[in-house]
């Protein structure tokens, strides 16, 4: 198995070849207009700056093999996000975090988009229920994060209410907020074939005054609760890039597993 792999911002060490790979990339892609890859592992989203300055987001077409030959090159810059690390290529598709000894609350496996980039800082999100967080350097409105608090003595995320008392709390919660889907599941404890506890999942799309620089955003999570902790794995994508980007973050916050001790 190939080990996940960071992909670093790098400066080109010669102008010209940076300008003429610059004027290939460019070309091939006017040729051959990026395209939505229904598999969502066969392509890594990578952005880059040319020595011109534009920027141009680059997915689908020879994706896997352009980030590569970019970094080798050394002509592009990866964006990414202050407070993040550079991010994190895996061959299948998909990075596995397997939560260290110092999360909060119970050990938990989840699954983030390659590609992607992880908080650095760790230890001071933990201390305001931060527990993991990432973002997609290309489009930073798509985030992905888990948060881990106190249940107040609940025993189940049914002890809350019905689904549908929850999903009208977070929809009531801002101003101009709507519920766009709801949905009642089980989240795996322990091994495979282990007995699974009740997770409520909530899309709430969030206006613009709310979503801030974005625009109008979707919001999903899903929210369990389990031996004294509530933990809530929280998804988001701007309205407009919902469609292509929902089946990929429900299944991120689907992938959340309960998987030792708390």
């Amino acid at each position: 198995t190939t080990a996940p792999q960071r992909l670093g911002s790098r400066r080109a060490s010669t102008p010209s070849r940076a300008t003429t790979l610059a004027s290939r990339i460019t070309s091939a892609l006017d040729a051959h207009p990026p395209r939505r890859d229904d598999d969502e592992g066969a392509a890594l989203a990578a952005a880059v700056v040319f020595p011109s300055g534009r920027r141009r987001a680059i997915a689908g077409f020879g994706a896997t093999t352009l980030a590569a030959a970019l970094s080798r090159q050394a002509t592009a810059a990866v964006l990414t996000p202050r407070g993040y690390d550079d991010p994190t290529i895996a061959p299948g598709g998909w990075n596995l975090l397997a939560s260290p000894p110092e999360s909060i609350g119970c050990a938990y496996t989840i699954e983030w988009p390659s590609g992607w980039c992880a908080l650095s800082d760790l230890s001071s999100a933990r201390s305001v229920g931060v527990d993991a967080s990432w973002k997609n350097p290309v489009d930073e409105a798509s985030t992905l994060a888990v948060f881990v608090a106190d249940a107040g003595g609940q025993q189940t995320v049914t002890d809350q209410g019905s689904l549908e008392k929850v999903a009208a709390g977070r929809a009531d919660s801002a101003p101009r907020q709507l519920t766009i889907g709801k949905r009642r599941r089980k989240t795996q404890v322990g091994g495979a074939g282990a007995q699974g506890v009740v997770t409520y999942d909530v899309e709430t799309k969030v206006g613009g005054g709310t979503a801030g620089r974005f625009g109008s955003a979707v919001e999903l999570v899903g929210i369990t609760v389990y031996g004294g902790k509530e933990y809530l794995v929280r998804a988001t994508a701007s309205a407009a890039s919902w469609p292509e980007e929902r089946s990929k973050l429900r299944r991120a916050v689907e992938s959340f597993r309960i998987t030792g001790s708390c």
